[in-house]
């Protein structure tokens, strides 16, 4: 099976990517791989940012700085797809490239893509599954573990889609308005529910 994994800003994705991994299967965090992209000092992501940007977004050891770069395209529509044009055929092709090793090697995998239906990247993976949390729940959560402002988390959520459409849109769904306890006990009947290849409905 291979899964991707959505939700809105705060839903608790995190917490997930360490139950799924705890049973044994191979996640990949979107965000992480373009941590990745963005350390390279060379190639056609790197090539192409500079000559867009110059190398003043540069860091003084010579690796694309993600805040100079931010500053450039931040509230600018135009410059952020410029940035987007340029950074997703380079996530595309990884992502790709993973899914296909976990289906060669015939292992599950989990791809947690905050923005997997903004981007349509359900195409690449056998089901998708939504992690909801009521927005109350979500916004305390950011507040108090991660200290965003009510701005930071607005301006994160106008990025993305309702988490309600989110819901709709998915093959399987978990809710993490509680204990961590009670979302354990979602995926154990999650994995029971991929197991017979049954989808939520």
């Amino acid at each position: 099976m291979i899964l991707g994994i959505t939700g809105s800003f705060g839903a608790g994705k995190s917490t997930v990517r360490e139950e799924f991994s705890a049973l044994g299967w191979q996640f990949f965090d979107a965000d992480e791989i373009c941590h990745l992209i963005y350390a390279g000092k060379e190639g056609t992501f790197f090539t192409r940012i500079t000559e867009t940007w110059g190398r003043e977004i540069l860091s003084p050891a010579g690796n694309i700085d993600r805040k100079k770069l931010a500053a450039k395209v931040f509230g600018k529509p135009q410059e952020l797809k410029k940035l987007t044009d340029i950074l997703y055929p380079e996530l595309d092709k990884r992502l790709v490239e993973a899914i296909r090793n976990c289906r060669e090697r015939q292992q599950n995998g989990a791809f947690e893509i905050p923005l997997l239906f903004e981007n349509n990247y359900e195409k690449y993976f056998d089901a998708v599954l939504t992690v909801w949390g009521a927005s109350s729940v979500r916004h305390k959560r950011l507040r108090e573990m991660r200290h965003f402002t009510d701005e930071e988390i607005r301006k994160r959520e106008n990025q993305q889609l309702p988490s309600d459409e989110k819901l709709e849109k998915a093959d399987f769904a978990l809710i993490n308005n509680g204990s961590k306890e009670l979302l354990r006990r979602q995926i154990n009947d999650l994995m029971i529910k991929i197991t017979n290849g049954k989808k939520d409905e």
